[in-house]
Formats: C-alpha cells, sequence, structure tokens
C-alpha cells in the first residue's frame, strides 16, 4: 500500500513538473509572439531604405546577375541598361503611389485590394506569396552550390549541410526582431556600393573613359533582350511596401525610401555595367570573350585589377548580397503571411521557415541543386510578375478612390502590365515541356490560395 501511494506521489509530481514545463514554454512563446508582434511607428527610415537597398541585392546585381544583360547587349549594355532603368522605374512610380497612401503589413496584397477588391488581392497577394516563399530556397540553393563551391573548393557533404543550415540560421535571426536584420542590410548593402565605387574608380583610372558604351553595336531585338534584363536585375526594391505599417513616417517614408534605394542601385549597376565593358576593352568582341571566360564578370575584374585580398571581400560581399536579398525577402514575407494568414508573427514566420527549410532539405538529400535552382526561379519569377500585372491593372481604380483619375495614370498602368505581362509570357509561350506547366501550374496555385483563402474569410 505504501508503495503503490509512492508511485501515486512520484506520478503526480511528474505530472506537475511536466505541466510546469509546458506551461512555461507556452509563456516564453507568448512572450516571444508579443516581441515579435509589429508595432507602429518604430522603424526608422534609414532602415526602410536599407530593406529596399538590400533586396535589390547592388552588388550581387553587379556582379552576377548583369551578366545575362551583357551577353545580349554586350558593349551597348550601358544604354540597354539606361532604358532598361527607365523602364522598369514605370512599376517603381506604381508602387510608390501605392505605398505613399496604403501603409500596412500586407504591400501588393493591400495595394491590389484597394484597387481592385478583397478577392483580387487576396489572388495577388497570394502569387506575391509564392514568389517570395520560392524565391527564399532558389537563392539559397544557388549560394550554397553555385557561388560558393566557384571560389572555395567543397565537399558534397559540406555543400549538403550548407543548404539546410541557411534557412535555419535565417529563421534565428528573424526570430531575433525585426531591427537586427535590417541592420545588418544597412551596413552590408552601403559596403557592397561602396565596394563598387571602388573598383569602377580603380578599372577607368587604368583603362581611361571612352563614348563607346554609349553607341549601338547590336541588333535591337538583343538591345532590348538586355533593357529588360537590366531592368528586372534591379527588380526587389518593393520589400519596403511591407513595412508601410512599422514605418516611422508611415506611407511618405516607404515611398521615399524605395525611390532613392532603386536610383542608387540603378546609377551602381550602370556604372558596374560600364567599368565591366572598359574592363574587357570597349567592344563587342571583348565582351564576348570576357564572359567566355567568366559568368562572374565583377568578381574576375576585381581579381586582375585589385588583386586577391580585394577579390576575396568583394567575393564575400557579393556571396552575401544574395542573403541580404533572402532576409529583406524573408522580412517581407513573414508580414505578408501575417495579413493573409493570421495575425500571428511568430507563427507567420514559421509558416514560411517550414516550407523554406523543406526544399532546401531535399535539394540536400537529392543532389538535384541545379535542378531545384531552375524550378524554384521559374515558379518566383512567373507569379512576380503575375501579381505585379493585377496590381498595375488596378491601379486606375486606385487612383480614382484618392483622387481624380488622369490620363497619365492609366497610360502608366497599361504601359506596366504590357511590361510585367511580357514576363509572365516569356517563361510560359512558346509551350516547352517542363517550363511552360510549371509557371502555369505556379499561376493556377495562386489563384486557387486566392480563392480559397477568400472564400474561408466570408
Amino acid at each position: 500500500m505504501f508503495k503503490y501511494k509512492q508511485k501515486l506521489n512520484l506520478l503526480h509530481i511528474a505530472s506537475q513538473v511536466t505541466f510546469n514545463r509546458m506551461l512555461i514554454r507556452g509563456i516564453c512563446m507568448d512572450s516571444l509572439s508579443k516581441k515579435l508582434e509589429p508595432k507602429e511607428n518604430t522603424i526608422p527610415p534609414i532602415l526602410v531604405y536599407a530593406q529596399s537597398l538590400a533586396s535589390i541585392a547592388p552588388l550581387g546585381s553587379a556582379s552576377a546577375y548583369l551578366t545575362y544583360a551583357l551577353s545580349y547587349s554586350l558593349s551597348s549594355t550601358v544604354i540597354a541598361g539606361i532604358l532598361g532603368s527607365l523602364i522598369y522605374f514605370l512599376w517603381v512610380l506604381i508602387g510608390y503611389r501605392y505605398s505613399k497612401v496604403i501603409a500596412s503589413t500586407g504591400g501588393t496584397y493591400e495595394f491590389a485590394r484597394v484597387g481592385g477588391g478583397e478577392l483580387t488581392g487576396r489572388i495577388a497577394g497570394w502569387l506575391y506569396w509564392i514568389s517570395y516563399m520560392i524565391y527564399l530556397p532558389s537563392a539559397t540553393t544557388y549560394l550554397a552550390s553555385v557561388v560558393l563551391p566557384s571560389e572555395f573548393s567543397l565537399t558534397p557533404i559540406t555543400i549538403a549541410l550548407i543548404e539546410v543550415l541557411i534557412p535555419i540560421i535565417l529563421t534565428l535571426f528573424l526570430l531575433a526582431g525585426i531591427k537586427p536584420p535590417l541592420f545588418y542590410a544597412l551596413v552590408t548593402s552601403s559596403i557592397e556600393v561602396i565596394l563598387i565605387l571602388i573598383l569602377g574608380i580603380k578599372v577607368l583610372s587604368v583603362t581611361g573613359l571612352s563614348i563607346e558604351p554609349l553607341a549601338l553595336k547590336v541588333p535591337i531585338s538583343d538591345f532590348f533582350q538586355g533593357a529588360v534584363g537590366v531592368g528586372f536585375t534591379l527588380a526587389g526594391g518593393g520589400a519596403s511596401f511591407f513595412l508601410g505599417y512599422e514605418a516611422i513616417g508611415k506611407g511618405k517614408t516607404v515611398g521615399k525610401s524605395y525611390l532613392i534605394a532603386y536610383w542608387i542601385a540603378a546609377i551602381a549597376v550602370l556604372f558596374a555595367a560600364y567599368f565591366e565593358i572598359a574592363a574587357a576593352g570597349y567592344s563587342n568582341v571583348s565582351v564576348t570573350n570576357l564572359l567566355n571566360i567568366t559568368n562572374y564578370p565583377g568578381f574576375y575584374i576585381a581579381e586582375k585589377f585589385m588583386g586577391n585580398t580585394f577579390s576575396l571581400v568583394f567575393f564575400i560581399f557579393t556571396a552575401n548580397s544574395l542573403i541580404g536579398s533572402v532576409l529583406a525577402a524573408y522580412v517581407a514575407l513573414s508580414r505578408l503571411s501575417y495579413s493573409l494568414i493570421r495575425k500571428d508573427m511568430l507563427k507567420s514566420i514559421f509558416v514560411v521557415a517550414i516550407p523554406f527549410t523543406l526544399v532546401n532539405l531535399i535539394a540536400s538529400l537529392t543532389g538535384q541543386y541545379l535542378n531545384v535552382y531552375s524550378i524554384t526561379t521559374e515558379i518566383s519569377l512567373v507569379t512576380l510578375y503575375a501579381s505585379h500585372v493585377i496590381v498595375s491593372g488596378v491601379f486606375p481604380s486606385f487612383i480614382n478612390k484618392i483622387s481624380r483619375l488622369q490620363a497619365w495614370d492609366v497610360l502608366l498602368a497599361i504601359a506596366a502590365v504590357i511590361l510585367m505581362g511580357y514576363g509572365v509570357y516569356s517563361y510560359v509561350v512558346p509551350y516547352s515541356y517542363p517550363s511552360s506547366l510549371i509557371g502555369l501550374a505556379s499561376l493556377v496555385s495562386g489563384i486557387l490560395l486566392g480563392i480559397i483563402s477568400f472564400t474561408k474569410r466570408r
């Protein structure tokens, strides 16, 4: 009897300990959740600007992404880049006009909702959610499997480990609160722009200046392809739209930060295009030869003109540029999830963290890094352009609700719809398996998620 009572006492003590632990854990989770909740008027303008600039990834754009434009417009990439910057500025103006008025955690979802109603907003929001969600594993897989091994000798196990650790580390970083990622973005993206300036000045001090890059030396079709390439290289600054509620100064801060970040990044990328062409030799043949040598002309030129130490620093910050871009997207996505799914920031972060980690885990286990990168990149771009088409399409309706609609507003919306529509079209038409099927499936998924969430909300 005594032993039986003793066992009951032990069971009671054990259950009490377990209950206390669960209670403490629950209190800790509630405390963390409250800490992570978006707080109105708490983020300084400089950090909102950092969110925009980091999401464009200035050094990543100049060192790696610019390769696509150079491969088409060759030594005419500078003037193609000027045109591309102005073309994409059509969307920037629309985003700026929206963000000045609508300050929220929902960003593009709220833009489309105000302009076209709840269902339209939900569809645009979920397309954007898919785009940003799938961009996270796309960029980090490219970093782990392509960028880092190009400079360091990494074993397959090391690459797989990096692939899985990146989403875990970034999630922990985000759980520290909103300001640490933004301070990190401010410091690193500022250094990226400085490195571009230092390298460019050094190259031009050796090669001298020339008006050759301002001449059209390629077919018109290739010229426009290069222009579009530069334009979309500058995409991403809209990550600050999702900080509207938290920004000090609300919409005015977001809109201003977005414009400043866009033009700083545009000037940096155009300057990089100029000095990369100068380093190659100012001709189409020399640019082609440069691209035959390397897929990372910025890094190659840094090593050639500045030596190993500077080129290593340049490479590290190029890799970090991808991390900064992913972190900015993660911050934006956590806010979008908060608006679309439930008003709980901790759960919103994990809603993103789970599929992010899962896709990277699949890539690491299968070793199919390039296939994962290719598929995720296509899904991300198609859904991004589709979301922008919707937001641009309802722009006149939005303007009509807040002020008097002008002919310029309608023309701006039409131009942006055509530009973004071309992005969707280029990935779906002409039909090719499996690329077109992947693009169509991602579009259908975004539309269905929008309809389902709209129906459940009702």
